[in-house]
Formats: structure tokens, sequence, C-alpha cells
């Protein structure tokens, strides 16, 4: 019997034990409970005025507005190039002298040619009168049957023979002639200069090259107008329709000193370029250079402002929901008794941060930021400006 009463007493003690021990974390889990924080509160925006300015971006290329080769239109070889890279030109400069003997010596033969068909000429034109002379004489015998018919007909003949001899020798010396034009005009062909005001960006020949323009005119020396650049943009197909020609562009440079460009967007170029699967669209803007900051085929980041809109009402981008068919956005609205409202809103130009709202929602509102952009602190409230 008193086996048995200490069994029992032994699983009382063992249930006390564990009675306490859940009293315990009952306790605890009911402490935990209350102590806890509160659940972080949403991240709003303000729906209020202001200023957005829409812009596009894209990579630009820096060319020089304009940029010539200049090539040969003689054959010969390289005697001087008395320009050097980065050199600054004017129209007309000599930029490269072929040698000139075989040029000169075409022309002097066909100065000699032009001489001597002229002497021929003359004398054929003193025969030419004087068989006139004779067939006027014959008229005047033949009138007074002083001279034979054969005789006056013969006199005739010579005149008119001379007279074709003549207009023959006229048009040979008018081919010389045009020899001689054209051989001057390929002497002139060994003094290459420059066709415009510019810099000399490259240059592909070297004193003693031989080039040879029979089927193709070689290219020696390239010039650029660096005081005006292009900046060639490639914009992405779906930014493309929101371009138009007069739009304001501007871009910085890598070097970090601030300074931006601006220009007007002078064509947007209806042929596309493909890199891949992606299809890209040139617009072309132009920029003052005549500091010389920039450097042909420098790459810069453009951004082009397609619309603007000053003191308009605006909402935080981050709080655009799905998109309908209609085109409109879903919105969820944080009443001032903190009730969630669910609303569909219209929007028009956007920039960075910030949204144009045309309706939908009102002024002094506050909307519920996208879960993206759940990085400020907890119960803060996000104002964009």
């Amino acid at each position: 019997m008193s086996s048995r009463t200490a069994k029992v007493r032994a699983l009382l003690r063992k249930l006390r034990w564990w009675l306490a021990a859940a009293i315990l974390i009952a306790a605890w889990r009911v402490y935990a409970h209350v102590t806890a924080p509160p659940p972080p509160v949403p991240p709003t925006g303000d729906v209020k005025q202001g200023d957005i300015v829409q812009t596009v971006q894209a990579a630009g290329t820096l060319q020089a507005k304009t940029k010539v080769d200049v090539g040969a239109r003689a054959s010969g070889q390289i005697k001087e190039i008395p320009v050097v890279l980065g050199q600054a030109v004017k129209k007309g400069d000599l930029l490269v002298l072929l040698d000139p003997e075989l040029a000169q010596s075409d022309v002097l033969r066909a100065e000699a040619s032009v001489a001597q068909q002229r002497a021929s000429l003359d004398a054929r034109r003193v025969d030419l009168d004087a068989a006139r002379r004779e067939m006027e004489r014959q008229r005047r015998l033949l009138k007074g049957e002083a001279t034979a018919a054969n005789d006056a007909e013969k006199a005739v003949d010579d005149y008119a023979r001379l007279e074709a001899d003549v207009r023959g020798q006229a048009a040979n010396l008018a081919q010389l002639q045009a020899q001689l034009d054209t051989s001057k005009l390929n002497l002139g062909y060994t003094r290459i200069t420059a066709p415009m005001d510019g810099v000399v960006v490259n240059i592909n020949v070297q004193v003693g090259q031989t080039v040879i323009a029979v089927q193709t005119t070689p290219v020696m020396v390239t010039l650029a107008d660096l005081d005006t650049i292009t900046v060639r943009t490639k914009v992405p197909e779906a930014d493309v329709q929101s371009l138009a020609v007069g739009q304001k562009a501007s871009f910085a440079t890598l070097s970090g000193d601030g300074r931006r460009y601006e220009g007007k967007l002078r064509v947007i170029q209806p042929i596309p370029e493909r890199a891949g699967n992606a299809v890209f669209y040139n617009a072309l803007f132009e920029v003052d250079n005549r500091d010389r900051k920039l450097f042909n085929d420098m790459t810069v980041q453009v951004d082009v402002e397609t619309g603007e809109a000053k003191k308009t009402l605006t909402m935080p981008i981050v709080a655009l929901g799905e998109r309908s068919k209609d085109g409109a956005y879903a919105v969820t609205v944080v009443g001032k008794d903190g009730k969630n409202e669910s609303r569909q809103v219209r929007t028009g130009l956007h920039d960075a941060g910030k949204v144009q709202v045309l309706s939908g929602v009102k002024a002094g509102e506050k909307v519920l930021l996208a879960p993206s952009a759940a990085s400020a602190p907890d119960g803060a409230t996000v104002t964009v400006s």
C-alpha cells in the first residue's frame, strides 16, 4: 500500500511541474503578443501640384557635321604633303602635290600640236583666198567670153575643195585645243587643294607613294568642319513616336566638368538601324564646338525633352498599378479614416519620379505606393517634388 502511495505522489509532482511549465509558456506568449510592435504603416505619396519635364534618354555618337574625303583625279607619284594631322586649312590651300613632270610634258606636246595645226590652217586659208580670187576672175572672164567654161568650172571646184579642207583643218584645231585644255586640267589636278575650310583629320598616303586614278578616285586626305558637331542619337523603337523636329536635346560628356551641350532636333531619319532584334531610329541635332572640347566618335547619353507641364497635378509614378485596356491605371487612395479605396487614374506626361494626373484623384490625397517603393522608413510618407 505504501509503494502505491509513493507512486501516486510522484505522479502528482510531475503533473504539478508540467502544469507550471504550461502556465509559464502561456504567460510568455501573452506577454510577447501584448508587447510586439505594430505592423509597419505602408508607405504613401502625396498628390500635389508640381512641374514635369518628360524626357527620352538614348545613346548618341558625336560626328563632324561636314566631313569630306579629298581624292586624286590624276595619277602620279606623291611629291609633297605640306599638311599634318590636326592642322586647320582654308579653302584652296595645298594638301598634296603630285609630281607634275608627266602632266607638264603632256601640256607641252598638246601646245605644239595646236601650234602646228594652227599654222597648217593658216596656210590653207591663204590657198582658199587665192582660189576665191581665181574663181571670181574666171567668172568675169566668162561673162566677156574671154575664157573657156571648163576653166571657170575648174576654178569653182578648186575653191570648194579648199573650203572643205579649211573646215576640216579648223575641226582638227578645235580637237587639239580640247586636248590641250584637258592636259592643262590634268596638270592642275596634280595640285590637290582643300575644297572647304576645315581640319585635317586623316592622311591616307605618304610622300613617294604612287597613286593611280583610272577607275576609282583614291582618298588622300580627309577634312572635317569641327566648329559644329552633329549628334547622332539612336532612339529605341518604343520612344521614337514621342520625338518631333525642334525638340530640345542635351547631353554631357564623360569628362565630369558638369557642362551640358544643348541643341534642337534637326531630323529624324525614317529608315531604322537594327542591332540584333532591337530597332533604333537616328535623331540628329547640332551643337557648337568652336572651343574644340568635343571630339569625333565620342559616346554620350542624350536627353530629349518630349513634353513639359508647369504647375500640374502630380503623383509618385510608383503608385501606379496595373493598366486597364482603356489606358487607365489602378491606384489605391488612403482615406482620412485610414481605409483604402481603389480608383482608376488617367495620366499624362511623366518624368523619372512622378506622373501627371489628368483624372481620378485630387490634390491633397495620399496614394499607396507600390511594394517596390517600400524602401522608406516605417510609417514615413514619401514626398516627391
